[in-house]
């Protein structure tokens, strides 16, 4: 049986508003399974509200991460963004990491923002040389050109994770030799994700990490209802046996893993068996 206390969840909403009024019970049921440190994705302003108030009744467990998601970005103006990144920029000395940043050039996401997306993706990165904060990187369809801007503007010391990554075991490479971590999900649960499993299996377990990205992308066993931090469970599973390990030995290199970053509990031990 699992023990308690230990294991990480690399990324997560609870300040989601489809949570709000449920946050405690996912929690609670997060660290029953083993799950004790949650680190966030950062969205807009009012969502590093909401994560600092669910900080302040778990102060041990939940990781602040502040950015502007590309969704975001891609919704706003030039003057709104703006404004935001002034704000990120006297909110970030007390978050762990700066995300969500990044590019998303799907059509129904970029319509004309890419110009913007850019912009902001590169301004949050100098925020992220000034202060030394790991990336939580959201890079969908854009793939080239966020390797060209990582390239000139260069990473943060901790370098950090592309969160989610639903790619192929050559782009895989591409963030791999760039110092950065690949943060699995949900998707790599689905049978019919072969890319995915592949790219898995050859990645180097010091730089794989797992996630919820609760609410979204849980694992087929999750489908019709909100994704909980738990889940990290199914994609512990599905990668062991990728990689022919114990899911325990997942959860127990993907935390260690995570520490890294300087995020999080740093003493912990591995957490009590049964």
């Amino acid at each position: 049986m699992v023990g308690f206390g230990y294991w990480i969840d690399a990324h997560g909403h609870l300040a989601d508003l489809r949570w709000q009024g449920q946050v405690d019970t996912i929690i609670d049921e997060a660290r029953s399974k083993g799950i004790a440190f949650f680190m966030q994705g950062g969205v807009d302003p009012e969502d590093w509200q909401r994560q600092r108030e669910i900080k302040a009744r778990y102060p041990s467990h939940i990781g602040l991460c502040f950015g502007l998601h590309p969704y975001w970005v891609a919704a706003h103006d030039d003057d709104e963004c703006e404004q935001a990144l002034d704000l990120l920029a006297q909110a970030l000395p007390e978050a762990d990491g700066l995300g969500e940043l990044g590019l998303d050039f799907r059509p129904h996401i970029m319509k004309d923002s890419m110009e913007r997306q850019i912009g902001v993706f590169e301004q949050q990165l100098e925020l992220g040389h000034i202060t030394g904060k790991p990336l939580v990187l959201h890079l969908v369809q854009a793939h080239e050109e966020s390797l060209k801007i990582m390239d000139v503007w260069g990473l943060p010391k901790q370098k950090g994770m592309v969160h989610s990554f639903n790619g192929s075991a050559y782009k895989a490479q591409d963030f791999l030799q760039r110092g950065l971590m690949l943060s699995i999900g949900g998707p790599v649960c689905r049978p019919d994700n072969q890319k995915l499993h592949q790219a898995v299996r050859e990645i180097p377990l010091e730089q794989l990490l797992i996630e919820s990205d609760s609410p979204d992308q849980g694992p087929p066993a999750y489908k019709g209802r909100l994704n909980p931090p738990e889940s990290i469970w199914e994609v512990a599973r599905t990668i062991g046996e990728l990689k022919s390990l114990d899911p325990l030995e997942i959860l127990d290199i993907t935390t260690a893993n995570f520490r890294r970053l300087g995020i999080g509990p740093q003493s912990a031990g591995p957490a009590a068996r049964s």
